[in-house]
C-alpha cells in the first residue's frame, strides 16, 4: 500500500517538476507561455503517462492472477 502511495506522489512531483522547469528555465517566449504549456503537458501525455498507465495495468494483472 506504502509503496503505490509513493508512486503516486512521485508521478505527482515529477509532473510538477517538468512544468516548472520548462518555465522557469527561460526556454518560454514573452507572449507564449500559454502555447508552451500546451506543447509541454503534450509532451507528458505522449511519453510519460503512457508508462504510468502500464505500470498500474501490469499491477492490475498480478492482482487478478
Amino acid at each position: 500500500m506504502k509503496s503505490k502511495k509513493t508512486f503516486g506522489y512521485l508521478a505527482i512531483l515529477l509532473f510538477s517538476l517538468f512544468i516548472i522547469i520548462w518555465v522557469l528555465s527561460g526556454l518560454t517566449q514573452p507572449g507564449r507561455e500559454a502555447e508552451d504549456l500546451r506543447m509541454s503537458i503534450e509532451w507528458l501525455t505522449k511519453y510519460v503517462l503512457p508508462w504510468i498507465f502500464l505500470y498500474w495495468f501490469v499491477k492490475l494483472v498480478r492482482k487478478i492472477k
